[in-house]
């Protein structure tokens, strides 16, 4: 389904079921979620679901897209003059957004959800990327990526679990020194 101008009721509907599967997506993997309890937990029938998705999977795809559409459209309103790295801005804006956010954070970075959204999660952010991958072959940029996407992902689902206790601004900083710098820094410093 592509997001487009709704009226209420439908905006009302979608909200609801948005929220049921998240609600849902808390306690098992979204393969063993029917339309049938989502219906149940929206308090809607199942009429009105299949009016505007197809299975589970359509709704869940339903939430990526709008997810990335957020955060894209906050970041193309962002304006990166400001204090720190541009990499720092845009990596903290997202945390910011998932802080906002955190109970669909949860569920979408989760391993009840499809890993394809924490990928596309964290590839928004390729402004960061850029700096690290200058000069660099383009099969160990491959795994470079891959290695940071997935330890980016860890982090923000330990943050999320135990309750966002760090800021956001500590959480980029955190990131981005493990993804420019290793983590043997953190070894240097303790010494």
């Amino acid at each position: 389904m592509k997001i487009k101008k709704i009226d209420r009721r439908v905006k009302y509907t979608i909200e609801m079921l948005k929220e049921a599967l998240v609600r849902a997506m808390q306690k098992e993997h979204i393969s063993k979620i029917s339309v049938k309890s989502l219906c149940e937990l929206a308090d809607i029938n199942r009429s009105t679901f299949y009016a505007h998705f197809r299975d589970q999977y359509d709704l869940l795809h339903y939430i990526e897209q709008e997810v990335l559409a957020n955060i894209t459209r906050q970041l193309e309103r962002q304006d990166f003059g400001g204090e720190g790295p541009i990499s720092f801005q845009v990596l903290n804006l997202i945390l910011e957004y998932v802080q906002q956010n955190a109970s669909l954070f949860k569920a979408l970075l989760s391993d009840n959800c499809e890993p394809g959204i924490q990928r596309e999660i964290m590839k928004l952010p390729d402004i960061i990327s850029v700096q690290i991958y200058e000069g660099v072959d383009e099969r160990v940029k491959d795994y470079l990526s891959v290695f940071g996407v997935t330890g980016c992902v860890s982090i923000l689902q330990k943050w999320l679990q135990d309750g966002m206790p760090e800021s956001t601004e500590q959480i980029s900083e955190l990131i981005l020194q493990i993804l420019y710098h290793g983590i043997a820094d953190f070894n240097r410093e303790a010494r």
